[in-house]
């Protein structure tokens, strides 16, 4: 019997241009489950195994606050990629019938999620992933509470993170995070995770990978590629000059950027570039009409991303030099 799988995400505010399509990828993948707690009242078209609950911030703040004896200031919702290690906690009678229990987020389009994570692996391991993007994690009354033990002996860390409306990371990579809880503690976690995570330092779809030996990001060569997602399958088309490759992926991850949906909401097959999702111009395809396959639009995401960045140190510089605040 398969393994009940059930995604936890708390969003609120408006969500992407492109969240049918999310949805739509979770369609498709029929047999996992996602539970989400927003205050968004927009009209979606919501899958059987997509649940939406209706609920303002501040009432999840007192959801939370009620499962701590400290005081969670919890000012933002972007704090929440902090508690997102312990949805598993928070919400445990929403998840009871399920064997594991995730976090993730709505910038993504999935794969067949079950080609990749497999019974096998959900047998063997206590959790799935490392990003705050895409997680799972066994649902038991142990690891649902593993946010609260310590790492290496010391003072467990959640209570400071909790209490403080600064953004730790806790939910992700290897600084003084969830993961690093889970290995002191000799919990098993699956890594080798397939997904297409595009670098955010470039207005190219250049994929980037953490190097699990030294916990820095590598980041590939541009390529002549292109994303397709076709009837649930996400495909990259790449060609060196010589030669087709196709590459299948858990999932794309958009992260800060911004897309343009040319396409009908309830499209089947289009590709995938920067920045938009578009209609494709050729299948099958084939090296010999991959050229005839537009494969980027011009955009500002790279310029916008460095003006954000630009303002942000502005504005801390300010704040050091005139209210000595950091």
């Amino acid at each position: 019997m398969k393994k009940k799988i059930c995604f936890i995400i708390p969003y609120f505010g408006n969500f992407k241009n492109y969240f049918q399509l999310f949805l739509n990828s979770c369609r498709l993948n029929s047999d996992i489950n996602w539970l989400i707690i927003t205050d968004n009242k927009d009209e979606y078209d919501y899958p059987k195994n997509v649940k939406r609950i209706e609920l303002g911030f501040n009432d999840l703040r007192k959801k939370i606050q009620e499962k701590f004896d400290f005081n969670i200031p919890l000012s933002k919702p972007y704090k929440l990629c902090d508690f997102k290690v312990s949805y598993g906690y928070i919400f445990e009678d929403q998840i009871r019938d399920f064997d594991f229990w995730g976090y993730c987020d709505t910038d993504l389009i999935f794969e067949n999620i079950r080609k990749f994570i497999t019974d096998d692996i959900l047998d063997n391991y206590d959790k799935i992933g490392y990003l705050g993007h895409f997680t799972l994690i066994k649902n038991t009354s142990e690891l649902n509470r593993a946010f609260a033990l310590s790492i290496d002996g010391e003072t467990p860390i959640y209570e400071k993170i909790f209490s403080s409306n600064n953004n730790y990371s806790f939910d992700e990579e290897f600084n003084g995070s969830i993961n690093n809880i889970f290995i002191s503690n000799d919990y098993k976690i699956f890594t080798d995770m397939n997904e297409a995570g595009l670098y955010t330092k470039t207005s190219n779809f250049k994929l980037t990978k953490m190097d699990l030996l030294n916990h820095k990001y590598n980041v590939e060569k541009l390529k002549k590629a292109f994303f397709v997602y076709d009837n649930g399958s996400l495909l990259r088309y790449s060609n060196d000059g010589n030669k087709l490759t196709v590459e299948e992926y858990l999932y794309i991850h958009f992260q800060s950027r911004k897309m343009k949906v040319t396409i009908p909401m309830n499209s089947r097959r289009y590709k995938i570039i920067p920045n938009s999702f578009d209609d494709l111009e050729k299948y099958p395809i084939t090296i010999s009409n991959f050229n005839k396959i537009k494969r980027k639009h011009f955009n500002f995401h790279y310029f916008r991303l460095r003006t954000c960045n630009l303002i942000d140190k502005i504005k801390k510089y300010i704040r050091m030099r005139f209210y000595g605040k950091s």
